[in-house]
């Protein structure tokens, strides 16, 4: 029988621990994005006429009350379980995403440009130069939404971030484009269900704070 006192046992608590955050962050994230996820495979089959215009304007709708400030709310949780250990994830997450929901003015603008850019990368798809250029016009948009993200937390602006820390900022872009390519690309779905978005926000918490926390440490060697 595994004694959760010993070393190996309480290294083993600490791992499941890890995953048990990650999950339940990330299920938050997933089940508020769920109607958006529907909207856009939906939005993806349709040709290119009134109907297409009509249900991107609702998902650049679902994207202001829904993703914006979901995706702002994983970031939170993530800083609150890096910085308290808190075990509370699923309740710090719903009430994160309910503050983050009252920023309405950043999450509409952000909201056009990510339904416009989507718009823009089908339109392209037929020009392969115009094509690369918008995806890497994406990867931009997409480095300054994590900063946004970041900087929601932190004693410092968007701006602020891009001028101290552009490369920190684009490997945060590029690692959340490589978590979210896996679900596509390898055909394994569920991990957008389980932990791309929190395990991307990690991803960007540990870029800016590479150092763990001492009680990370005691917790895995004692």
């Amino acid at each position: 029988m595994l004694n959760l006192q010993s070393k190996f046992g309480q290294k083993l608590t600490v791992i499941g621990n890890w995953i048990a955050a990650l999950v339940t962050i990330n299920l938050v994230w997933f089940l508020i994005n769920l109607p958006v996820l529907v909207m856009l495979i939906l939005a993806f089959s349709l040709p290119m006429n009134q109907t297409y215009a009509l249900t991107m304007s609702l998902v650049t709708v679902m994207l202001v009350a829904f993703t914006v400030p979901a995706t702002t709310a994983a970031y939170q949780a993530v800083k609150t379980w890096q910085t308290t250990d808190s075990g509370s994830f699923l309740r710090a997450t719903g009430l994160a995403y309910l503050k983050a929901l009252m920023h309405w003015q950043p999450n509409v603008l952000i909201a056009v440009l990510a339904s416009g850019w989507m718009i823009l990368l089908r339109v392209t798809t037929t020009n392969v130069m115009l094509h690369v250029v918008t995806l890497v016009v994406g990867v931009v948009l997409l480095t300054l939404w994590n900063g946004w993200n970041y900087s929601q937390f932190e004693s410092t602006s968007v701006i602020e971030l891009v001028v101290a820390h552009p490369f920190k900022l684009l490997l945060s872009a590029v690692a959340t484009i490589g978590l979210f390519a896996i679900n596509f690309e390898l055909r394994l779905i569920f991990c957008i269900l389980l932990f791309s978005m929190s395990l991307a926000a990690l991803a960007t918490y540990r870029i800016f704070n590479p150092r763990i926390k001492a009680t990370d440490d005691n917790q895995a060697t004692n």
